[in-house]
């Protein structure tokens, strides 16, 4: 059942921030209206000259707190709910100083013209990053740094371990396909999850770049998966709920999902599938046209890529941090738990999100719309 609310009540909810933007495009699509501009959000007690588009994780003053103390208050904030969003809502014209988006979607923010570079001469923390995640595809262009890693973290099978024993020792993202738990899977509403996961399962080696013939083997894939998903899901805390009461037994998930249900104390499992983690990183770019001061833009990526910024990502948001020195401050029960306790080694092992050219991703979604509606 849907709940009602009343105009002023939600009017006084989007002010204190107390709906979720996913929830507030939810409650606008019901009535009719397909886009939303959210204005920024300055928070009472800012100074700063500078805006920032991001994830609504990203927008914790407990992750800048060394900006907030020199500049006396935290950047006007515009939260979005995926990459995609940010991007069209910024060739539109809706230009923040900074923004946080993945760094699979980065080409496509420079083939935009919206990317200014960044002087990482005045990024004290910048040496501490590390350099695997600095050499990702789109981060530089020639000798200039476009973008600066901000947080990054895995994309598994969370599963019940109580409920699915037999995956214990026998992890693969195969359950996802399991006939056994028809009805109680749960996979992410996204183009690039459905798609990269299903290329794993079939030995497709890149996904990305697929032939019609490898398009027709992911379609045939995730055909067959369609009627065993209790339901894709677009919020995670859905899907950790659904998890919790035991609706559903395995789904996509990330490194945080298995962190908040194991905190609930539920017996859940995140795997290392013999096919493969998924890694995904997000970056922190400068927005050409963005207005606000550049030292300031500055100042705020370098407190977001701090050790002690990067102490609060992993203990308290469960993601990891792109500074190296974060680690061996961070909450060591916590590295183990989220699975990052060697950081290196899982970066090195990851196989990292990347970017659809511009035919595949148009196939791909078109393809990924009629499974979904069963065409």
């Amino acid at each position: 059942m849907t709940r009602k609310i009343e105009l002023p009540d939600f009017k006084n909810g989007l002010a204190k921030r107390a709906f979720s933007r996913r929830d507030i495009h939810k409650a606008l699509m019901a009535v009719g209206v397909g886009v939303l501009t959210l204005p920024y959000i300055r928070p009472a007690a800012a100074a700063s000259s500078i805006s920032i588009a991001t994830w609504e994780a990203y927008s914790s003053p407990d992750l800048h707190k060394k900006f907030t103390q020199t500049y006396g208050g935290s950047p006007a904030v515009q939260l979005f709910a995926d990459n995609e969003e940010a991007l069209q809502r910024m060739r539109a014209g809706a230009l923040p100083t900074l923004a946080q988006p993945g760094s699979a979607i980065l080409n496509r923010f420079q083939d935009a013209g919206l990317l200014a570079p960044i002087d990482v001469s005045k990024l004290p923390n910048y040496a501490d990053v590390f350099p695997q995640l600095k050499t990702l595809r789109g981060m530089k262009v020639g000798e200039d740094v476009m973008a600066v890693p901000a947080a990054w973290g895995d994309s598994s099978v969370v599963y019940r371990r109580d409920l699915a024993p037999e995956y214990v020792d026998n992890q693969s993202w195969n359950i996802l396909w399991d006939p056994k738990y028809s009805g109680r899977l749960a996979q992410r509403d996204a183009m690039d999850s459905v798609t990269v996961v299903a290329a794993l399962v079939l030995g497709i080696a890149d996904p990305y770049n697929m032939s019609d013939a490898d398009l027709a083997k992911i379609r045939a894939k995730l055909v067959e998966q369609r009627p065993l998903l209790r339901f894709y899901w677009t919020n995670d805390t859905d899907m950790q709920q659904a998890m919790a009461s035991g609706e559903i037994v395995a789904a996509y998930g990330w490194n945080s999902s298995y962190s908040t249900l194991k905190a609930q104390g539920v017996d859940v499992g995140y795997m290392t599938p013999k096919e493969g983690r998924l890694t995904w990183v997000d970056v922190t770019v400068r927005i050409k046209g963005g207005e606000g001061s550049e030292d300031e833009a500055l100042a705020y990526i370098d407190a977001f890529i701090s050790a002690e910024s990067g102490k609060v990502l992993i203990d308290k948001f469960g993601y990891g941090s792109p500074n190296a020195k974060a680690y061996a401050i961070a909450d060591t029960a916590r590295l183990k738990e989220l699975g990052i306790d060697e950081p290196d080694k899982v970066l090195q092992g990851g196989r990292f999100y990347e970017e659809f050219t511009p035919e595949a991703s148009a196939k791909v979604n078109a393809m990924f719309e009629e499974v979904k509606a069963g065409i």
